[in-house]
C-alpha cells in the first residue's frame, strides 16, 4: 500500500505517487505495444493504433504525471495551501477512467461512444484541476513567475482535450466541421507548447534549480516564453478560425520560445553549486537536445518527425528525470521525514536503484531518437529499434519507480544525525 501522510486540510499524499506508478505503468505498456507493431511508427498517416499509442503518451503518461504531482508542487510554489484539497480524489481518477476511454476508443477505430464518454470524463477532470489551480494561485500572496506558468500550462492542458474532444466530433457533426475546419495544428500548438512546454519550462525552473543547488535566475525569460506560446496560440486561432496565414508565424514564435528554454537551462546550470548531477537530473538536461533536433526536421520537411522528437525526446524525458526526483521527494516525505535524530533516513539517492537510471536514460533517449528517425523516413526498420528501445527504457523506469514507492531504503552510511530536509540532502 502506497503510505499517506498529510496534515488537516492537505491533499492525500497517495494521489501524486499513484499517478506517478499508473503513468509510468502506461507508458511501458505503450512501449511494449510499439514494439509489437513497430510499423505504427513508419505508415504515411496517422492510423487509429497510432494514435490510441500517442494518447497513452500525452494523456495515460503526461498529463496524469503532470496532474497528479499538481497536488503537491503548486502549494509548495506559491507557498500556500492547494484549494479543495480533496479535489483530486475524484480528479485524478475520472482522469484515468476517461483517459482508457480514449484509447479503447482510438484502438477500436474512432469508436464514437467510448471517444465521448472518455473525452468527456477527461476534460471535466482536466477541468477542475485548471480550476483548482486558478483558486489556489488566486489565494496565494506569492506569484512568481514558475508558479504563474505552471498554472497557465495547466488551463491550456485543459484546452488541449476541449480542442481534441472538438476534434473527434468533427467527422459525425457537419455543421462544427464548416464552423471549425479541422484545427489539428492549432490542437498540437496548445498541447505540445501550452501545455508541455510551459509546463516543464514552470516547473523546471524551481526544480532544477533545487536539485542542482542553483541560484535562482532572473525571471523574465521565462515570462518572455509564456508570452511567446500565447502569441503562438493566437496565430494558430486566427489560421483555424479566420483563416489567416499566419502558421508560419507561429512556428517561428514557437522555435524561439524554445530557444528561451534553452537559455534558461544554460543559465541555470552556470550558476549551481553542486558540480555532478544524478542521472534523473541529467536526463531532464539531456531532453532539451531534442528542441534542436525537433527544428532541425521541421525545416527538413519532415513535420512527423519533428512532433516525436518533441512529444517522446522532450516532453518524455523531461517528465521522466524529474519523475524519479519527485518520486524520491514525495516518498521521504512520507516515510522518512517524521523520524528524529539517530533515525537514519535515507538520502534521496539512496532511495534509487543506480543501474536502472542509466538504463532508462539510454533507452528512453535513443528510442526517441531512432522513433523521430522512423517517422521521418518512413522506415520500418528503425521503427522496431525504436520500439524495443522505449520498452528497455520505459520498464526500467517502472522498476525503479516501485523500487521508490516500495522498496526498503537502507540509511546513508555514516549517518547519525537528523535527516536533511529533501532539499537539503537532494
Amino acid at each position: 500500500m502506497i503510505p499517506q501522510a498529510a496534515g488537516p486540510g492537505d491533499p492525500p499524499t497517495a494521489l501524486p505517487l499513484a499517478a506517478l506508478l499508473l503513468g509510468t505503468l502506461a507508458l511501458a505498456a505503450g512501449a511494449s505495444a510499439l514494439a509489437l507493431h513497430p510499423a505504427l511508427l513508419a505508415s504515411a498517416a496517422p492510423t487509429p493504433a497510432f494514435l490510441a499509442l500517442t494518447h497513452v503518451v500525452t494523456l495515460l503518461y503526461v498529463a496524469l504525471l503532470f496532474a497528479g504531482t499538481l497536488q503537491q508542487l503548486l502549494p509548495v510554489l506559491l507557498v500556500t495551501r492547494l484549494a479543495w484539497p480533496r479535489l483530486g480524489s475524484f480528479a485524478l481518477p475520472a482522469l484515468v477512467a476517461g483517459s482508457a476511454a480514449v484509447v479503447g476508443g482510438f484502438a477500436l477505430g474512432f469508436e464514437p461512444h467510448l471517444l465521448a464518454v472518455g473525452g468527456t470524463l477527461v476534460t471535466l477532470a482536466l477541468a477542475a484541476t485548471a480550476l483548482q489551480a486558478l483558486r489556489t494561485l488566486a489565494g496565494a500572496s506569492r506569484r512568481d513567475a514558475a508558479a504563474r506558468g505552471l498554472v497557465t500550462a495547466t488551463a491550456y492542458l485543459a484546452l488541449t482535450v476541449a480542442l481534441g474532444f472538438l476534434l473527434a466530433a468533427t467527422p459525425h457533426l457537419p455543421a462544427l466541421a464548416r464552423a471549425l475546419g479541422y484545427p489539428v495544428s492549432l490542437h498540437l500548438t496548445v498541447g505540445l507548447y501550452g501545455a508541455f512546454l510551459l509546463g516543464i519550462a514552470a516547473a523546471g525552473q524551481r526544480l532544477l534549480a533545487m536539485f542542482a543547488l542553483a541560484k535562482e535566475t532572473r525571471a523574465y525569460r521565462l515570462r518572455i516564453l509564456t508570452g511567446l506560446v500565447h502569441a503562438a496560440v493566437v496565430a494558430e486561432l486566427l489560421t483555424a478560425l479566420a483563416r489567416l496565414p499566419l502558421h508560419g508565424a507561429a512556428t517561428g514564435l514557437l522555435a524561439a520560445a524554445g530557444a528561451l528554454q534553452l537559455w534558461e537551462v544554460a543559465a541555470l546550470l552556470r550558476v549551481r553549486i553542486r558540480r555532478r548531477l544524478e542521472p534523473p537530473v541529467q536526463r531532464y538536461l539531456l531532453a532539451h537536445a531534442f528542441l534542436p533536433l525537433a527544428g532541425a526536421l521541421v525545416l527538413a520537411g519532415r513535420p512527423g518527425g519533428a512532433g516525436i522528437a518533441l512529444l517522446l525526446g522532450f516532453v518524455v524525458l523531461a517528465a521522466s528525470g524529474m519523475q524519479a526526483k519527485i518520486a524520491s521527494f514525495l516518498t521521504w516525505q512520507t516515510r522518512y521525514a517524521a523520524r528524529g535524530a539517530g533515525g537514519g533516513a535515507p538520502l534521496l539517492r539512496d532511495m534509487l536503484l543506480p543501474g536502472f537510471e542509466p538504463l532508462t536514460t539510454f533507452g528512453l533517449a535513443a528510442g526517441a531518437a531512432a522513433a523521430a528517425l522512423a517517422a521521418s523516413l518512413r522506415s520500418e526498420p528503425f521503427a522496431a529499434v525504436a520500439g524495443v528501445l522505449l520498452a528497455i527504457g520505459a520498464w526500467a523506469q517502472l522498476v525503479q519507480t516501485v523500487a521508490i514507492l516500495f522498496g526498503r531504503h537502507g540509511a546513508h552510511a555514516g549517518r547519525t544525525a537528523a535527516p536533511l530536509a529533501p532539499k537539503e540532502q537532494a
